[in-house]
Order: structure tokens, then C-alpha cells, then sequence
């Protein structure tokens, strides 16, 4: 390759009849000025290629390191979610094991409350029964004083006159045929 240099330095044998000199020099000294500004634009992209091969490069381990990260970070993703199912899971279980125990106690209490429930309607249901029958036998016993009372008071003389000597005459001799009636 032919650089601004080697034609500063070129130099031509003169001869006759050949082309004008001063033309010549001319034409190398643009040549050579041309050579120079495309040396320069040639090392300015090759230090621009080089700067950017840098960054593709650094870019490259860049990504390589993005990369590994966004792996590791999907690995520990992936097992903060495995995690968090299992807990959860767990929880569940647990949760469901509880609500099953109270279940099972609310029922047993719930059976015991209705066996105790039943134990006490058929006491009070004896009770009342009891009750009805010394309310019955009471009502019973009552109407029979009553009626013996009545018979009394109905075999009792209107007038003195009709008094005989077997009937009781006085208050306390009544108050005893009373008492010796209910006897039997």
C-alpha cells in the first residue's frame, strides 16, 4: 500500500519531452494531501472499530452476566414459588385438619347437647306427668270431701225438730262424722 509518505518522497528522473514538473508536483502534492486525509479517516475508524469492538465485547460479557443473572434470578423464582406452594399447601392442610377437628367437636358437643337436651324433656315430661297425676288425685280427693261434705250438708235436718237422736248435733260431733267418713 502506497502511503502520503512513500509519494513525498518519490522522485522522477528528468527527461526531455516529458510532462511539466510544476503540474507533476502539483498533482503528487494533492495526492499526497488526499493520502494523508485517508490515513487519518483510516485510523480514526480503525480506532472507532477498535472502541466499538471494545463495547461489543464488554457488551458480550455484559450479557453473558445478564444472562447468568436472569437464569439464577428465574432458579431462585422458581424456587421462592415452589416454596411458597408448599407453605401454602401446608397451611391448608393445617387449616383444613383444624376446621375438621372443630367440625368433629362441634358435633360431638352438638350431640351431647341434644342427648342432655333429651334426658331433660323426658325428666321434666315425667315430671309433668307426676304433677298432673297429684293434680288429678288432688282434684279427686277434693270432689270426694266435697261430696261427702255435701251428703252431710244434705242429711243435715232443715229445723231443729227434725233431729233425731242419731244424728250429730253439734259442731265438734259433725267436724268427727266427717272425719271418720273419710276414714273409710
Amino acid at each position: 500500500m502506497i502511503t502520503a509518505k512513500d509519494v513525498r518522497n518519490k522522485r522522477f528522473e528528468k527527461a526531455a519531452f516529458g510532462y511539466k514538473q510544476e503540474e507533476i508536483d502539483e498533482f503528487l502534492s494533492q495526492l499526497e494531501a488526499e493520502l494523508d486525509e485517508m490515513e487519518r479517516e483510516r485510523a480514526e475508524a480503525n480506532n472507532k472499530i477498535q472502541i466499538l469492538a471494545d463495547k461489543v465485547r464488554e457488551y458480550m460479557k455484559d450479557e453473558d452476566a445478564l444472562k447468568d443473572a436472569l437464569l439464577g434470578a428465574q432458579k431462585q423464582g422458581h424456587q421462592v414459588i415452589s416454596e411458597a406452594n408448599e407453605k401454602a399447601e401446608a397451611i391448608i392442610a393445617e387449616a383444613q385438619a383444624k376446621a375438621d377437628a372443630l367440625e368433629d367437636e362441634a358435633v360431638r358437643q352438638h350431640a351431647e347437647a341434644m342427648e342432655k337436651n333429651r334426658e331433660e324433656i323426658a325428666k321434666e315430661k315425667e315430671a309433668l306427668i307426676e304433677a298432673q297425676q297429684q293434680v288429678a288425685d288432688f282434684k279427686k280427693s277434693l270432689f270426694d270431701m266435697y261430696k261427702s261434705h255435701l251428703e252431710l250438708i244434705s242429711s243435715m235436718p232443715e229445723t231443729f225438730e227434725e233431729a233425731s237422736g242419731d244424728e250429730p248435733q253439734t259442731a265438734e260431733e259433725i267436724a268427727a262424722a266427717v272425719a271418720a267418713e273419710e276414714e273409710e
